[in-house]
């Protein structure tokens, strides 16, 4: 009996110290587990006991948390890739879209200039003004999209400083005075002269929430008013935007600051317009801590209301030297001497004619590389590099200046205004930025800086010449010769982007076929030949989405088409 007993005993505790060790051997491998901080180890299974079924069920779930793992880093990976995708789309559109703007609303400015110096051009200025006003709403739709990614990432920064309100209202006043007696409505502006309003803000940002507020009552109301009224108490601003437009329904109303929503189809169709407006609205309020509310019944009109905070400041308002000039670039000079590096002709010539006009020597170069030969070899008060271009770009030309030691100072001048563009040139000690399309404003804020303080406003006067000497006026046929000069430049550049894209398609150089092709669809774009953009655009498309089998084809439909619109 002792002897079972002690058989019995001895084999407690043989199974005890066996199962002490396996359960010692798992933990320490599941603690390695856990230290590698990853889910690809795996237990070694020695035994068919309940030890080893639960071994083989952690692995088994190391597998499935790989597996989840493995999936969520492949959608993280989709979606770091489709946000990127979504902003290269946003950077290569904007520069798309404002590289032919640019040229509609220059030339449309020059032009008017211009016809204003002539009695006999007078008929011409409002179908001019017409162009020009299209091509600034165009701008305004780019704006509007650019602004929405920028919210959505969160890098959308405010530009504080002092502002006087009042300024602000009655730029506001005399832009929709126009429209209110187009439309035979009325249009008031109510706002207590006496009340200080020398804020601290980002006056840019208010103009923008209360042109589309006030853009959203006119294009609502076909008869009765609308009425913009100001007020403040010790801790607010409010701006409220009233109507005698259709009205809304309570549900309208609740979905009405969504992106790209508008009342319903019929409206869209009816009144027009994207549906941003009031979603950049409502963000731009909030990021400066303020709200809009809304009320409106349907067919009584509506009443929006901005409401900031109200921030009195002492610091007096910067007024810009250019403010108080007329328009026309023709009022004020400059002297001093600037390089422009700019590829596409046309638009090198447009930028050319703007500063010459404002008394500006220019030296021009056709790449990044050229502009570097230029500066280190000539003296500039001035550089305007455009980011984009052949052999060398803005970025990489304004690096090779700085390690050069030329100190000059460089404005990129180019269509892309995303962040990270700004950035890149940031950090090549740029302090300044000019967008395209050129805002003659900000140009002439720029010029301020870096040229020579402007002269006094050139005063036109009377041209009175004798009788028997010959007229040395400018020829009637002026604008025209203009025009030839562009057309010229522009059938030149067809012709040399034809020969380069039959080279490169038959050397099969696809970079060179990219090139050309980026560069025939802003030109044609700009000239007004769509069919001959959007054929150069779907090639690019093709090239950079590596669809090698319908290259060919639309280079040869490219080919064609350029032919037509050669003489």
């Amino acid at each position: 009996m002792a002897t079972v007993m002690m058989a019995i005993l001895l084999l407690e505790l043989f199974i005890a110290r066996r199962i002490s060790t396996s359960t010692r051997a798992l933990v320490k491998q599941i603690n390695t587990i856990e230290q590698l901080n990853g889910f690809s180890a795996r237990i070694e299974v020695t035994a068919e006991d309940e030890l080893g079924q639960l071994a083989r069920s952690f692995n088994q779930l190391l597998e499935h948390l790989e597996d989840a793992n493995d999936n969520l880093q492949q959608s993280l990976e989709k979606e770091r890739q489709a946000s990127e995708a979504k902003d290269n789309f946003l950077a290569s559109m904007s520069h798309e879209l404002r590289t032919p703007l640019a040229s509609v609303i220059g030339n449309s400015e020059l032009l008017i200039d211009e016809c204003e110096e002539s009695c006999a051009e007078q008929s011409r200025i409002g179908l001019i003004r017409s162009i020009q006003r299209a091509g600034e709403h165009q701008l305004a739709l780019v704006n509007d999209i650019l602004d929405m990614s920028k919210i959505e990432s969160g890098k959308l920064s405010m530009d504080e400083a002092p502002y006087d309100l009042s300024l602000l209202l009655k730029d506001l006043e005399m832009m929709f005075l126009t429209k209110a007696d187009d439309q035979g409505i009325q249009f008031a502006v109510v706002h207590n002269s006496e009340e200080p309003y020398q804020l601290q803000g980002d006056s840019q940002r208010i103009g923008q929430i209360l042109i589309n507020l006030l853009g959203n009552a006119f294009k609502f109301t076909e008869q009765g008013q609308v009425t913009l009224t100001v007020w403040s108490d010790s801790k607010y601003l409010f701006c409220s935007v009233k109507d005698s437009g259709i009205g809304m329904s309570p549900e309208t109303i609740d979905t009405l600051f969504g992106r790209f929503e508008q009342v319903d189809g019929s409206i869209s169709r009816r009144f027009g317009g994207n549906g941003l407006g009031l979603y950049l609205s409502l963000n731009l309020a909030e990021i400066m801590g303020g709200e809009i509310d809304v009320s409106s019944n349907m067919g009584e009109g509506s009443i929006f209301q901005l409401r900031l905070p109200y921030r009195p400041t002492d610091i007096p308002v910067q007024s810009n030297p250019a403010d108080s000039q007329a328009e026309s670039v023709l009022q004020q000079r400059y002297s001093g001497e600037v390089l422009i590096a700019e590829d596409t002709p046309e638009l090198q010539l447009l930028e050319r004619r703007i500063l010459e006009s404002m008394g500006v020597v220019v030296t021009t170069a056709e790449n990044g590389q050229e502009a570097v030969a230029q500066a280190t070899t000539n003296h500039f008060d001035l550089i305007l590099m455009d980011m984009q271009m052949p052999v060398m770009d803005g970025i990489e030309a304004t690096r090779v200046l700085r390690q050069q030691g030329v100190t000059t100072p460089v404005v990129p001048l180019t269509a892309n205004v995303m962040q990270k563009h700004r950035d890149a040139f940031v950090a090549e000690g740029c302090k300044e930025f000019l967008a395209k399309p050129i805002d003659r404003q900000e140009l002439r804020r720029v010029l301020n800086r870096f040229l020579a303080q402007p002269q006094e406003p050139r005063i036109a006067e009377p041209v009175t010449e004798p009788a028997a000497e010959p007229s040395i006026a400018v020829p009637p046929q002026a604008e025209e010769e203009v025009d030839d000069e562009l057309m010229a430049i522009f059938i030149d550049s067809t012709t040399k982007n034809r020969e380069k894209l039959k080279t490169a398609l038959s050397e099969k150089a696809w970079p060179a076929l990219r090139e050309t092709a980026h560069t025939v669809k802003g030109s044609a774009a700009s000239f007004g030949y769509p069919e001959l953009s959007n054929i150069a655009e779907a090639l690019q498309f093709a090239l950079d989405e590596e669809r090698m089998g319908v290259v060919p084809e639309l280079a040869m439909d490219l080919l064609i088409e350029m032919g037509s619109v050669l003489p």
